[in-house]
């Protein structure tokens, strides 16, 4: 068995996991004008955390999300769990997207009572939105091959930065005044921690992972079938012994773009041996746009709420990962 939990959750919605999906349940959604513009001088729109100032940028603004996550880790939560001990993967972007450095960001940071967020263990994925689910299943590989009893998982990214923001702008993947079919960037910090068995009340199970690679990205002019979403989700369902039709809602990191709505249409296509009356999308972009690699944490995040507080519409949730420039794809089945 794998446990999954959620620690803590900083995004522009919420800064605890609790009331970040209090937030995405009732849509609320908090874009504003960026202090960016796009290639034709007009101004952005994007969703950030407040209490990082506007003004802090790059490297700096990345810290600050950490420190937040660090600081917002409810302490009872901290008491149960073996700080330091835990093998350390930290989730960042893709390594082919500009942005800002992260060396140095979790440079200090203690959990209350002073213990350290890292251990002499660390790991570094840089595969963006699937990074999650990557790092989970790294983490599954080191519960089993060491002595371990848990494995500390952290997302950290911000499209809020103007190297991200002039790549995306210039491949036409960012939603302008002229680009109506593209991303709004947001940003966020999340912390979970995977485990052989629960150690946190309420902890998500981890039934079936899936990763593939799909070879037509947004970038290049190969036939579109949505192959790779459709490999990951069949190899998570094989996994966790069930159809695509037993599972009862999806939620996915699709942030806005028409190529990656088709995507999840056509692997639903793909892995549907028969019809269900109803089978709820949830989007978390819809409230706080495209936070990168931290939208693969937010899934699993958002899913152990909608259990622990019983507004799942079932017993099985299956969670999407897309990275549409550099064809990266994924895929998780979870239950209480």
């Amino acid at each position: 068995m794998t446990a999954i939990s959620c620690v803590s959750l900083v995004c522009p919605v919420g800064y605890t996991p609790e009331s970040a999906a209090a937030a995405m349940r009732a849509s609320i959604s908090v874009f504003q004008e960026l202090l960016y513009r796009d290639i034709n001088g007009q101004p952005l729109r994007g969703a950030r955390v407040e209490a990082v100032p506007a003004e802090t940028r790059g490297r700096s603004r990345l810290t600050a999300l950490a420190r937040l996550a660090v600081e917002h880790i409810d302490e009872k939560i901290a008491a149960l769990l073996p700080w330091g001990e835990m093998p350390f993967l930290l989730c960042t972007r893709d390594a082919g997207m500009p942005g800002a450095r992260i060396n140095g960001i979790l440079s200090g940071l203690e959990v209350r009572g002073g213990e350290p967020l890292v251990g002499s263990r660390t790991f570094q994925i840089t595969h963006g939105q699937i990074s999650a689910f990557v790092a989970i299943e790294q983490a599954r590989k080191l519960l089993n091959e060491r002595n371990a009893e848990a494995c500390l998982i952290m997302a950290i990214d911000s499209l809020i930065d103007a190297r991200s923001l002039s790549w995306l702008d210039s491949r036409m993947r960012l939603k302008t005044s002229q680009v109506t079919d593209g991303l709004i960037p947001g940003e966020a910090a999340c912390i979970l921690v995977v485990s052989k068995r629960p150690i946190l009340e309420g902890a998500l199970r981890l039934r079936g992972l899936g990763l593939a690679i799909e070879t037509a990205t947004a970038g290049n002019e190969e036939p579109f079938r949505a192959d790779g979403l459709s490999a990951a989700l069949k190899a998570a369902l094989r996994e966790a012994g069930v159809h695509l039709h037993e599972v009862a809602f999806r939620i996915s990191d699709v942030g806005g773009e028409s190529y990656a709505f088709e995507e999840l249409v056509l692997a639903q296509m793909r892995n549907m041996r028969k019809t269900r009356p109803e089978q709820p999308l949830w989007h978390a972009a819809d409230c706080m746009g495209d936070c990168g690699s931290a939208a693969g944490l937010i899934q699993f995040a958002w899913a152990e709420q909608a259990f622990r507080r019983a507004y799942a519409p079932g017993d099985l949730a299956a969670l999407h990962g897309s990275s549409m420039s550099f064809g990266g794809r994924a895929a998780a089945v979870v239950s209480a």
